[in-house]
């Protein structure tokens, strides 16, 4: 107490202290904290300057308030254990100190005062209250800058303290006492280098500019002038003249009164016009100015001319990659090396929490995507996890690589059918990437398979279905082609088309879905039936086991019967497109009924898209079905092997998983009507059943 006592009194009455008792009592104490309470802004102003450009200053406000604020909100989270298996710290010492880290301030509001500081200096200071630097403060309190000034020993060239000055009086603190965050300044070993500094010219240019701005509208909202006369004006005539000048013209009330000189005068103006100054343009170029040194976008300003929704997106997330993340990485450093550290053995670290960065969140799915790629190439799975910083959790046996074909450990040759491999889960059902974890079951590889000669066998069946399937749609899109034309012919004429609303010149939307189901619906039934016996008399069951109408298969048919007239809505949706534009460019009936054949051409080229995805679904559907029945546990995906194959479904070749567990790219089986739209269209895959 004693000690306290005396560096008090100190720091109150001397402006010093001994060094004999900072040794004693070497942290900041209660005694002294009014003292440290006075506020923290320094107010000298002198006349004709910006000295206090964070409150007189808009855009210097808005730029530091941006950064600082953006940060404040992240929770700062404290994490154990490993950097690859970290564990959140939910209650220590250190979590409720940044929670409320004096009596004056709350965690975020440290956070902001930081980053104000560093966005006016370039510096940043906590003074804790501690004794020694393996202690947890007991409180931090944050000052401005401009108080501290270093202690550099003369021999080593190096920071052995600091002093804290307020008007004549002056505290020594010692290193473990003072946290000290700066940006790099190469014109100071010691002093950091705010990004306000670079700014100063642009931002004194905007003041002043902003300052004739208000002169102009307080004089009368006209430019400065004089009175001129040729002869002399004694003192009393002087003063009566502008007098009168002044009562009548003074002010913006009193704009554009009409003036009366007398005795030879006359107005003369001497100020510059605001065009004659490119006043807002010169405004313009010194925000950009401001804007630039503190690496602030426009959308982050609430300036939204040139931005639109995509653009201030864009913006918003480079302001957070190239502005705000740098300035992460420094923080944390600086809480690391000069207060965690020496704490515990350093087992205790600080990380803003960046999963809850909406901005960086859109980057997410493609991170998934390129650790499925890693992964692919044989790099471990808790590998990719790291270094593309997904934050998921490490997963068993994921410290060990695997080749995407055959699924066997890299620098391994036991690929023997008995052993059990991870494999990442799939996307889910709506294509959206979901985290890599392992199955709940395990997928085996199984040898001896020829992959090659399956497929053709499946082709001879599948080509016949296929070719029966495109042919009825050709005959379709011929059909419609044939009513759409008439319907045109009927509501033209052969006349110039000036209003008309084009929904009444498209066929009815009901009759050519019903035509469409009715032609399928048979198909379906078929492909179903032929591709579910083929399955049967493969395992060399009786094909007349297996009937349609009682399968699973029935319920993905019906459902895909409902989806089918997606087909008359892309065409019915191009129709519309081409008839307006060609409405809009007052066609005649006959240019009219040329874009509506274009449009049908490019539907019939599209036929065998549409009998290759339809065909594959429905057998897909059936031969599934077909192996639940015969109680096929396993099944393993089989493509055509040619260069048409999409590479996603390449590296499926010859995997073997549990049925009814999807594969890596989201299907149950190839083909799948429940998967997602990329993996199934124009697909030329099989499952084959694993006995």
């Amino acid at each position: 107490m004693l000690g306290l006592i005396k560096r008090g009194l100190a720091a109150l009455w001397e402006g010093s202290v001994s060094q004999a008792v900072r040794r004693e009592v070497p942290y900041f104490p209660e005694a002294t904290r009014l003292f440290f309470l006075s506020p923290h802004l320094l107010t000298e102003v002198s006349e004709g300057r910006l000295n206090q450009p964070y409150k007189e200053h808009v855009w210097v406000y808005a730029c530091i308030n941006a950064v600082a604020q953006s940060l404040s909100g992240i929770p700062l989270l404290f994490k154990t254990g490993t950097r690859k298996d970290p564990k959140v710290v939910e209650s220590h010492r250190l979590v409720d100190l940044f929670e409320a880290p004096n009596p004056m301030m709350s965690g975020n509001q440290l956070i902001e005062a930081t980053f104000v500081y560093l966005g006016l200096t370039g510096e940043a200071f906590y003074i804790a209250e501690r004794i020694n630097e393996r202690e947890i403060p007991k409180e931090l309190w944050v000052f401005h800058p401009g108080r501290f000034q270093e202690v550099v020993d003369a021999k080593t060239g190096l920071i052995t303290g600091w002093l804290y000055s307020k008007g004549e009086k002056k505290v020594p603190l010692e290193l473990h006492e003072v946290v000290f965050f700066r940006y790099f300044n190469p014109y100071h070993d010691y002093r950091g280098l705010a990004p306000l500094q670079a700014a100063r010219a642009g931002i004194e240019q905007d003041y002043w500019a902003g300052r004739y701005n208000t002169a102009f509208f307080k004089n009368s909202a006209q430019p400065g002038g004089v009175l001129e006369t040729s002869g002399n004006l004694n003192d009393e005539e002087y003063q009566r003249v502008l007098a009168q000048w002044q009562d009548r013209h003074g002010g913006a009330s009193k704009a554009h009164a009409i003036a009366l000189l007398e005795g030879g005068l006359s107005y003369k103006q001497t100020g510059l016009s605001q065009k004659d100054m490119d006043f807002l343009e010169q405004r313009k170029w010194n925000r950009e100015e401001i804007m630039a040194a503190f690496k602030v976008p426009k959308g982050e300003l609430g300036l939204y001319e040139d931005v639109n929704y995509a653009t201030a997106k864009t913006q918003r997330k480079l302001f957070w990659e190239n502005t705000l993340l740098p300035k992460m990485a420094l923080f944390e450093f600086v809480l690391w090396s000069q207060l965690l550290r020496p704490l515990g053995g350093g087992r205790v670290w600080a990380e803003f929490d960046y999963a809850g960065i909406g901005a960086l969140q859109e980057d997410r799915k493609d991170l998934v995507e390129c650790a499925h790629k890693l992964w692919s190439m044989g790099v471990p799975l808790n590998t990719a996890n790291e270094y593309l910083g997904l934050g998921l959790p490490a997963v068993e046996g994921g410290d060990t690589g695997y080749l995407p074909f055959n699924l066997t450990p890299v620098g391994q040759a036991d690929s023997s059918p008995d052993k059990s491999i991870p494999y990442p889960l799939p996307a889910n059902r709506a294509g959206a990437a979901g985290p890599i974890l392992p199955p709940t079951a395990p997928v085996h590889l199984v040898q001896g398979f020829d992959g090659e000669a399956y497929w053709q066998t499946y082709l001879s069946l599948h080509t016949p279905l296929e070719k029966k399937f495109e042919g009825k749609v050709r005959r379709f899109f011929f059909g419609q082609r044939k009513r759409q034309l008439r319907r045109l012919e009927e509501h033209l004429g052969r006349g110039l088309v000036r209003e008309l609303a084009v929904e009444s010149l498209l066929v009815d939307p009901e009759v050519e879905n019903g035509l469409l189901k009715k032609l399928v619906w048979p198909l379906y039934l078929d492909i179903g039936t032929a591709a579910g016996q083929a399955l049967l008399a493969e395992l060399g069951a009786d094909p007349d086991l297996f009937t349609l109408v009682d399968s699973p298969a029935m319920a993905a048919l019906e459902n895909k019967l409902i989806k089918v007239v997606g087909i008359n809505d892309t065409v019915r949706e191009q129709l519309r497109d081409t008839l307006i534009e060609g409405l809009g460019k007052m066609e005649t009936t006959a240019e009219l009924m040329d874009r509506v054949r274009k449009v049908y051409n490019f539907a019939q080229s599209r036929a065998l898209t549409i009998a290759r995805t339809e065909t594959g679904q429905a057998a897909g559907a059936a031969r599934d079905a077909a192996m639940g029945q015969m109680q096929v546990v396993k099944h393993r995906w089989v493509t055509a092997g040619d260069e048409h194959v999409r590479q996603s479904h390449q590296m499926l070749t010859g995997l073997v998983v549990e049925r009814g567990q999807a594969f890596p790219n989201g299907c149950r089986f190839p083909c799948d009507p429940g998967g997602p739209a990329g993996e199934i269209i124009n697909c030329r895959c099989v499952a084959a059943p694993v006995v």
